[in-house]
C-alpha cells in the first residue's frame, strides 16, 4: 500500500513539474516598463537613422553604435538648451566689458581679460559629509579646431555663453577660447538620487556638449568629446576659467609656416597600434621631457629585444642580431612646445626620419595637428608619410585594456595627475604617509612594474618616484621635476646652497647652472641669447644679453635655451599677497595683544606662580620639622 501511495505522488510531482516547465515555455512574460521604453526608442532610431541624435564619437561595430545612440539619448531627455541675450555679451578684446565684471578677473600678462566663474556645488554643505560616498565627478576632454575661423564677435558670443553655462550647470574646469577653436578640460559632480536615475554629473556634461552643437553645429558635430565617468570627488576642478588666447598651442609659427589643412593622416587607436609594430617606421613623442620621463610608447621595443635574444640563442649569425621589430621611439626632448621647431631643423632629425613612416602622439591629439604640419612643410618629400594618433593616448588606453605598447602612465592636465590603462581615476589626490618599510617596499615594487621603462627617480635623493606633486620646478628652466615625500618635508629644494639639487633630467645632462630668474627670455619664455659655452642652436646670437649675460660668459656658466613659465607672473602675484596676508595678521596679533588691559593676564599668572611656590616651601619646611 506505502509502495503504491508514493508512486502515485512521484507522478502527480511529475505532472505538476511539466505544467510548470510547460507554463515557462508557453507562456511570455511582461516586460517590464524600462524595457518597454527601450523598445520605443529602438524603434525611434530606426525610423531616423540618418540623424545623429548622440553626443560623442562612432563607433566601428554598428551594434555599439546604436547602444551608444540609446545610451546617449538617455542622457538628452529633459534637455533644455541655454541662450544667451545679445546684449550681454562680454567683449574680451577691450578692457571695458559690457557684462558683469564681478567675474571678469586678470590672470597673469598672457590671459589679461580671463573670466572666472566659481560656482557652488550641488549639495549644501550641511549634507556634503553625508553624501560624500555617493558623489562621484564627470570629466570631458575636447579640442575642435573650426573651419573658417570665428570672427572676433562670434568669439565674445562663446565666451559669455560657456560663462552661462558654467552657472547653470555647475560646471569646471579650463577653456581656451581663440579665433580657430576650443581646448577644453572640464569638470562636474553629481550624486545618484533616490530614483536611481543617472547622475547629475553625467547629465549636465552631455546637456554641455549639446549646447556646444547648438552654438556652431556644423564644426562640433565632429568633435571628439572624451568622457570620463564615475570618478572620484577630488577630481572636480574648484573654478571654471575661460582664457581668451591667440593660439590653443603655441608653437611659435605662423598659419602660414604650418597650416592645419596640411596636417597629418588620423589613425584609430586600431590602426595605429598596428603601425607600431612596422621595421620602417619612427614614433616621435610631441610632447614635453618631463611627461615622456613616467610613461611612453616604447614597449614594441621590448618585443624586439625579447625577439632579439631568441634570435641570438637560436643562432648566432649576423642577420638576426641587426633585425628590429617595431618602430624606434624619439623623444625630441623639449622643455615646450616651442623647441619642436629648433628640434627639426637639425641635421641629426633630418637624417633620422629621412624616408621613414612617421608616427606622432600626445595626451590628447591637439598638440599633433600643428606638430604635424610643421614636420611635413620642414621635411617636404624626406619622409614617406605622417601620421597621428586620433585621440590621444587617452583614447588608445581606453582601446587597449592591457596598455597595449604603451608603458608607464600617461601624465594628464587635470586632477587626475596621471593615468595608466588599469588605473583611470589617476593617482591624484593626498599623499599618505608610509610609516613602515613594508609599505614603502610595496610602493617601490608598484613604480617598478608600472614603469619598467622609465626611469622615475626623485631629484634630490634618487629614490623611486613617479608623482610630479607640490609643484616642485627646475631650479634652471622652471619645468616640473619629480621629488619624493620624504625630500618635501625636509624641504631641501629651500635649503641655501641645494638649489642645483633641483633639476630636471635635461638641466642635469647639458650642465645647465644659470637660474631662471637671472636671464632674459622673450617670445613666451624662448632665450633671447646665450652664454659662450652654450651648445643650443641660438648660440649664435650674441650681444643681445646685455650685462647679465657678459658676466655669465666670464663663469663659464650654461643657461637652458628656453624656459617654462606659468601663467605669465600670475602665481609670483598670489605668493606675495599671501605673505602680505600673513605677516598684516601678524602685526593685528601683536598689537591686540598689547591693547588687550595692559598686561592684567601677566600679573594674574605671576600671582598664581608665587603662590604655587609658597605652597611648595611650606610642605618642604612641614616635612623638615617631622624629622
Amino acid at each position: 500500500m506505502e509502495s503504491n501511495n508514493n508512486q502515485e505522488n512521484e507522478s502527480k510531482d511529475a505532472k505538476t513539474k511539466g505544467g510548470e516547465n510547460d507554463k515557462q515555455y508557453t507562456r511570455k512574460r511582461r516586460l517590464s516598463k524600462k524595457e518597454r521604453q527601450n523598445l520605443k526608442k529602438k524603434r525611434k532610431l530606426q525610423q531616423q537613422e540618418n540623424k545623429d541624435i548622440k553626443v560623442g564619437v562612432g563607433n566601428e561595430n554598428k551594434k555599439a553604435k546604436n547602444e551608444d545612440k540609446i545610451d546617449e539619448f538617455d542622457y538628452l531627455v529633459g534637455y533644455e538648451p541655454i541662450k544667451v541675450d545679445p546684449s550681454k555679451v562680454a567683449v574680451s578684446s577691450s578692457s571695458s566689458c559690457t557684462g558683469k565684471e564681478e567675474h571678469k578677473k586678470n590672470l597673469g600678462k598672457w590671459f589679461p581679460n580671463a573670466r572666472v566663474v566659481k560656482s557652488s556645488p550641488q549639495t549644501d554643505n550641511n549634507q556634503t559629509k553625508n553624501t560624500d560616498n555617493d558623489m562621484t565627478c564627470t570629466i570631458v576632454l575636447f579640442y575642435q579646431y573650426v573651419t573658417p575661423k570665428w570672427t572676433k564677435e562670434r568669439v565674445d558670443q562663446l565666451i559669455s555663453l560657456l560663462e552661462e553655462i558654467g552657472k547653470r550647470r555647475k560646471i569646471y574646469g579650463r577653456i581656451r577660447v581663440a579665433e580657430e577653436g576650443v581646448n577644453a578640460t572640464l569638470s562636474c559632480i553629481g550624486h545618484t538620487s533616490q530614483t536611481q536615475q543617472k547622475e547629475h554629473g553625467c547629465i549636465a556634461m552631455r546637456h554641455f556638449t549639446q549646447d556646444l552643437i547648438q552654438f556652431d553645429r556644423e564644426n562640433f558635430t565632429k568633435t571628439d568629446f572624451k568622457f570620463i565617468d564615475h570618478l572620484p570627488l577630488d577630481r572636480n576642478f574648484k573654478e571654471l576659467k575661460i582664457m581668451p588666447v591667440q593660439e590653443l598651442v603655441f608653437y611659435g609659427v605662423s598659419e602660414k609656416e604650418a597650416p592645419l589643412e596640411n596636417g597629418g593622416i588620423h589613425l584609430p587607436p586600431k590602426e595605429f597600434h598596428e603601425m607600431l609594430s612596422r621595421d620602417d617606421a619612427v614614433v616621435i613623442d610631441v610632447r614635453n621631457h618631463y611627461e615622456t620621463m613616467i610613461g611612453r610608447f616604447d614597449g614594441q621595443e621590448d618585443n624586439s629585444k625579447k625577439s632579439e635574444e631568441q634570435g641570438d640563442s637560436n643562432s648566432n649569425t649576423h642577420e638576426t642580431q641587426q633585425q628590429q621589430h617595431g618602430a624606434k621611439y624619439i623623444d625630441p626632448m623639449m622643455r615646450k612646445s616651442t623647441d619642436f621647431k629648433m628640434w627639426l631643423d637639425k641635421p641629426e632629425t633630418q637624417e633620422n626620419l629621412e624616408g621613414k613612416k612617421v608616427l606622432l602622439y600626445c595626451t590628447g591629439g591637439i598638440r599633433c595637428e600643428r606638430a604635424s604640419s610643421l614636420l611635413k612643410t620642414k621635411l617636404h618629400d624626406k619622409v614617406d608619410q605622417v601620421y597621428q594618433l586620433h585621440g590621444g593616448i587617452e583614447k588608445y588606453l581606453k582601446e587597449f585594456k592591457d596598455g597595449g605598447f604603451w608603458r608607464g602612465k600617461n601624465f594628464v592636465f587635470d586632477k587626475r595627475e596621471a593615468i595608466s590603462a588599469e588605473n583611470f581615476s589617476g593617482d591624484g589626490g593626498v599623499i599618505g604617509k608610509n610609516k613602515s618599510k613594508k609599505k614603502t617596499s610595496k610602493t617601490n615594487d608598484n613604480i617598478k612594474a608600472a614603469n619598467a621603462s622609465t626611469d622615475t627617480k626623485c631629484c634630490c635623493c634618487g629614490e623611486l618616484w613617479d608623482r610630479y606633486v607640490g609643484k616642485k620646478k627646475c631650479y634652471t628652466c622652471g619645468v616640473p621635476v619629480l621629488m619624493c615625500d620624504k625630500c618635501m618635508s625636509q624641504k631641501l629644494d629651500k635649503k641655501p646652497g641645494n638649489e642645483l639639487a633641483v633639476r630636471c633630467p635635461l638641466c642635469v645632462k647639458e650642465n645647465i647652472t644659470v637660474p631662471a630668474n637671472e636671464m632674459e627670455y622673450t617670445d613666451n619664455g624662448i632665450k633671447c641669447s646665450n652664454s659662450n659655452n652654450g651648445t643650443s642652436s641660438e648660440q649664435k646670437r650674441q650681444g643681445e644679453g646685455g650685462n647679465q649675460n657678459s658676466q655669465n660668459n666670464k663663469e663659464g656658466r650654461l643657461a637652458a635655451s628656453s624656459v617654462l613659465k606659468w601663467g605669465g607672473g600670475h602665481g609670483n602675484k598670489k605668493k606675495e599677497k599671501r605673505r602680505l596676508s600673513r605677516s598684516k595678521k601678524k602685526r593685528a596679533a601683536a598689537s591686540s595683544v598689547l591693547k588687550w588691559g595692559g598686561g592684567h593676564g601677566n600679573k594674574k599668572k605671576e600671582k598664581r606662580r608665587l603662590s604655587r611656590s609658597k605652597k611648595k616651601r611650606a610642605a618642604a619646611s612641614s616635612v623638615l620639622k617631622w624629622g
